[in-house]
């Protein structure tokens, strides 16, 4: 399946489309650094060659209608995470309000899937108004949390995730209207048992894109093999 990814920071999304054998047609990244390194993976042939542009509020989604099967983002937390206290905006806040610019991107394209990440405070501090746009634009969803240790990692980095399915379309799964899916022990040791071996990006190997450097990468990147377990468990594939 032909993926878009915005917020696509240094790529560790578009690698966990990679495991899933999905394909990564173009991507949105405001941040530089981040820009380069998505290009040099690119040179060196880790990633596919995608077009990057720089801006989700600018950028134009009908173009790409009927190219594109799944929409990934996750936009950004500053406004939703416990990090920054109690007095967060939430939705209502300038960077995690971006939000509106990926509903409407998704009202643009109309795709078969659409995948958000986020904090796991999103569940108190907007998963409501999230999962009601998705409704609004056609689309049934299931969410539940993972961690990094639930696809086999060392470490925790629980965050939310919401996979969405277009109500119109026969040949999506049948992922119910609203559902929070907690999956079992033994459905994720069955996960990282399967997990294909990631690509060799040098340096590291720490479930993340072994070539993110800075920390604010790092940091809000997601983590590949997360990305791949949220897809299969939430899809039931």
């Amino acid at each position: 399946m032909n993926e878009l990814h915005l917020f696509a920071g240094a790529g560790g999304g578009i690698l966990g489309g990679i495991l899933l054998g999905h394909t990564c047609v173009c991507a949105v990244e405001i941040e530089p650094y981040c820009q380069q390194v998505l290009l040099q993976r690119q040179r060196d042939g880790i990633l596919p060659k995608f077009p990057i542009w720089d801006d989700v509020r600018t950028f134009d989604g009908k173009p790409w209608r009927g190219l594109v099967d799944v929409i990934c983002g996750g936009f950004p937390c500053q406004d939703i995470s416990t990090a920054g206290g109690p007095n967060r905006q939430g939705l209502k806040g300038e960077r995690s309000g971006l939000w509106r610019e990926m509903a409407r991107i998704i009202r643009e394209m109309v795709p078969r899937f659409v995948l958000v990440e986020n904090s796991t405070a999103l569940s108190f501090r907007g998963l409501g108004i999230v999962l009601s746009d998705l409704s609004a634009l056609g689309f049934n969803a299931e969410w539940g949390a993972f961690s990094a240790a639930d696809a086999g990692a060392r470490h925790e980095r629980a965050r939310l995730w919401i996979l969405a399915s277009r109500r119109d379309s026969t040949q999506n799964p049948a992922i119910p209207k609203r559902r929070f899916y907690e999956p079992s022990q033994e459905s994720l040791r069955a996960f990282a048992e399967g997990l294909s071996p990631m690509p060799d990006m040098g340096r590291k190997i720490d479930g993340l894109a072994g070539w993110m450097d800075r920390l604010e990468a790092i940091g809000n990147g997601q983590v590949p093999a997360v990305a791949a377990l949220a897809w299969r468990l939430l899809s039931d594939e």
